[in-house]
């Protein structure tokens, strides 16, 4: 049963193919939703969501008064009290986590845990030294940058030294990359982190606020240049594994809950923690097309819903993004390929396409702007 007392409200125009999954959730589940584009230039006017676009906001911009008079649009449209704000980008979420006391006055909610947990889950830094504190393998660390080639560099804490909205770690396999990367010489902003090599996987995770946890995986196939976004993935079984234990205990440990992925590399003898993300990750389509019930989870746990349906997990599903491969292309830039090959892609290719996240009719269109 799909409860009417609440509405979804969708912050599109970042993260936007996890933004189009949680369309298609919502939609499939009955569950009330609205959006708001960012900028005029937003791909969600290309798709059939469009009509579910309360209000544009300026690009990359949010302030309380605006969110809160935007709830109040979502609350008259639907005739509902409550507001449940998606939690879709790390800049969205420190936004709301800022405000959090504010806004639960509204009954505005965005499924988060407490700022301080979810600061040490998702800055770099911090999230490395915790795993490392528990006995969770990271990368070797250093202070400044290593003589030797290729390592990674990162942040240490969300808003130092990169963009505030777009916070990649920079590979650096040169001094050129270096160079590109802007660096002028802050290091105590940054630190930098050997580059480990090997099958990469997405451990996913639902965190009930009761301390129940689903918990599925991914094994990445193919990944943009300078480590941008996964082009292909499928489903996996590598979260049966003792690793994906390891972080449910260690988050369980600082009271976690909500949505995440840890970023895992096997670099063939262990498994090396990457990064976490709380919040929806790109290849989120493929929560639905392999009967992950982490959407559920979420739905169920922040009042969306009152029982998650298990229609069976199904590993070796794919995900594609096609126009993430098209513009590595034009770009003249090599993608990254993880236990897969050039040969298998060909070989795999048709199939691919039925699973390529814009490839649908309520999506066509960004699709065909994508590839023209």
């Amino acid at each position: 049963m799909h409860i009417k007392s609440k509405v979804v409200l969708i912050f599109s125009g970042n993260n936007q193919r996890a933004v189009i999954a949680f369309c298609r959730y919502v939609l499939q589940e009955g569950i009330l939703f609205c959006i708001v584009a960012n900028g005029k230039e937003d791909t969600i006017f290309e798709s059939s969501y469009a009509n579910q676009v309360i209000a544009t906001r300026r690009k990359n911009e949010l302030d309380f008064d605006s969110i809160i008079n935007l709830c109040e649009i979502c609350k008259r449209k639907y005739d509902v009290d409550e507001v449940l704000i998606l939690p879709s980008t790390e800049f969205l979420n420190r936004f709301l986590l800022q405000h959090k006391e504010k806004l639960k006055e509204k009954k505005i909610e965005f499924a988060l845990c407490d700022e301080v947990t979810y600061s040490l889950v998702s800055d770099k830094y911090e999230f490395s030294e915790y795993c490392k504190s528990q006995n969770i393998p990271v990368p070797e660390d250093f202070d400044s940058p290593p003589k030797k080639y290729p390592y990674v560099m990162k942040p240490k804490y969300y808003g130092k030294g990169l963009s505030k909205i777009n916070e990649k770690p920079v590979l650096v396999f040169s001094k050129n990359d270096l160079n590109k990367a802007g660096w002028i010489g802050n290091s105590s902003d940054y630190y930098f982190q050997e580059y480990v090599d090997g099958k990469s996987y997405y451990l996913l995770f639902y965190f009930f606020k009761n301390g129940k946890v689903e918990c599925f995986s991914q094994e990445n196939l193919i990944q943009q240049d300078e480590g941008a976004s996964m082009i292909l993935a499928r489903s996996s079984t590598i979260h049966q594994h003792e690793i994906a234990q390891q972080f449910i205990f260690a988050l369980k440990k600082i009271n976690f809950s909500g949505l995440v992925m840890v970023e895992v590399k096997f670099d063939g003898e262990k498994f090396v923690m990457i990064e976490a993300n709380p919040r929806l990750w790109g290849p989120s389509q493929l929560i639905l097309d392999s009967n992950m019930t982490l959407f559920d989870a979420f739905a169920v746990d922040n009042g969306l819903k009152d029982k998650i349906i298990n229609h069976g997990y199904r590993s070796d599903e794919f995900y594609f993004w096609s126009g993430g491969l098209v513009a590595n292309q034009r770009q003249q830039k090599q993608p990254k390929f993880y236990n897969y090959s050039k040969s298998q892609f060909f070989e795999d290719f048709e199939k691919l396409t039925t699973h390529d996240i814009y490839l649908k009719e309520d999506t066509i269109k960004i699709y065909l702007n994508e590839h023209n």
